[in-house]
């Protein structure tokens, strides 16, 4: 919270805890999305994870994060069709905000939920 570069997360405007559903690929999704900013042209989806082991990159993000990451874009797509959608996991244990590839949360969801294929995955 104290991180200058990360102050944006929590300005006045932006939205926490937020409950989400939406039915993606014939399913119901529910959740809760920790911080969500909203601009006139884009969503910013973020979860924080407490994870023991941060990975150093994206790649070594676990699969469940990336498929929850993907279900929340999913569902703010339905949301705010004409805004371009991102999601960040926030690394509670370094502070740091890992920006996640649309493509791959996209292709990690479409693993669980096949009919929600839409994207290839991001290069390494």
């Amino acid at each position: 919270i104290g991180n200058p570069a990360l102050g944006f997360l929590f300005a006045p405007d932006t939205l926490a805890e937020v409950p989400v559903t939406a039915e993606i690929g014939g399913r119901r999704m529910l959740g809760t999305i920790d911080r969500l900013v909203i601009t006139h042209d884009h969503v910013l989806a973020i979860d924080f994870k407490s994870n023991a082991v941060v990975p150093s990159s994206e790649a070594g993000v676990p699969e469940g994060i990336l498929r929850q990451m993907g279900a929340y874009a999913a569902a703010l797509r339905l949301i705010w069709p004409g805004r371009r959608v991102e999601t960040a996991v926030l690394w509670t244990r370094t502070g740091v905000l890992m920006p996640l590839c649309p493509a791959r949360v996209a292709a990690a969801l479409a693993e669980a939920i096949p009919a929600t294929r839409e994207a290839d995955p991001c290069p390494p």
